[in-house]
């Protein structure tokens, strides 16, 4: 049958066929069908003659006696968080895609995509630390020493920092290792402008991503350039059911969210759609709460 929509209306549909018999039908054997016509099952089709877009079936249409009911509303499938307190996990987007249904809903799979991109725009060697903030590396932790006032993916090695240098461009740079890293270098002697750290252990970090470009103004100007850099995370899982959906969230994506029952207490099958977190403060995470579909 496809895909179809129940009515509403003040029912049941009555009339009087061609022979002069009084038919009465129930709205529960009425459907609209995928192409928006007023059909009715194939029981009730047989018994009254009835067919769509003519004669009672077209006119109750037309007239807007039989209307598709409203879809119910989509309730709340899970709450997404952000691992990490701050403002950073404003920035952190997670995409449902590739729904594919099952009878049974747990089997239904779907994917999911986290995205974090966090661009930092007039920034200078001397601004860098306090923006980001800074650790030192002892071992393989990370010690904190400064806290920026907008952390997010990356931070800086406390101590690497050449103020009066200017890095150069950069595209696509992974940060390497644990506790992942990358040496970003100038044109000055040493080379290295300033190192920059992830925000935390663990094999995700290496999955950061950096990008530095020089800020243009307009006129251009020499004096007290500035650049932007972007840090980007990105991660897609195929095939997860909600059977899967919190070893995969902890396993695949713990870096960056936490997931959690909504208030029904059961996880259900999120729509397609993209939600980005927020609300995230220094002392909160960012979250947001991914619904059904309707």
């Amino acid at each position: 049958m496809g895909t179809t929509t129940q009515v509403t209306g003040n029912g049941p549909l009555e009339f009087t066929n061609a022979n002069g018999k009084q038919i009465s039908i129930p709205l529960s054997a009425l459907y609209f069908d995928g192409s928006g016509t007023l059909q009715v099952d194939s029981t009730w089709a047989a018994a009254s003659g009835l067919k769509p877009n003519t004669g009672v079936l077209g006119y109750a249409q037309s007239e807007g006696l039989i209307t598709p009911a409203p879809a119910p509303p989509p309730f709340a499938a899970m709450i997404i968080k952000a691992a990490d307190q701050g403002t950073g996990g404003n920035n952190i987007t997670v995409a449902i895609s590739d729904i594919s249904p099952a009878t049974d809903p747990t089997q239904t799979t779907f994917s999911i995509t986290v995205t974090e991109s966090d661009v930092y725009q007039g920034l200078t060697a001397a601004t860098i630390e306090s923006t980001l903030g800074s650790s030192t590396v002892s071992g393989s932790t990370l010690v904190p020493v400064k806290t920026g006032t907008s952390p997010g993916l990356v931070q800086v090695e406390s101590g690497s920092v050449d103020t009066s240098g200017f890095p150069n461009t950069t595209t696509n740079a992974n940060l390497q290792g644990d506790p992942a890293e990358l040496a970003v270098d100038g044109d000055g002697s040493p080379a290295v402008v300033f190192t920059l750290l992830a925000k935390k252990t663990g094999a995700d970090g290496a999955a950061t991503q950096i990008d530095i470009s020089p800020d243009t103004s307009s006129p251009p100007s020499s004096s007290n350039p500035t650049f932007t850099l972007t840090a980007s995370w990105s991660k897609m899982i195929n095939d997860v059911t909600l059977a899967t959906l919190v070893s995969t969230i902890q396993s695949e994506f713990g870096y960056e969210i936490t997931v959690s029952l909504p208030g029904s207490g059961a996880y259900s099958v999120p729509a397609a759609a993209s939600s980005t977190l927020s609300g995230g403060t220094p002392g909160t995470s960012a979250s947001a709460t991914l619904f059904t579909g309707v």
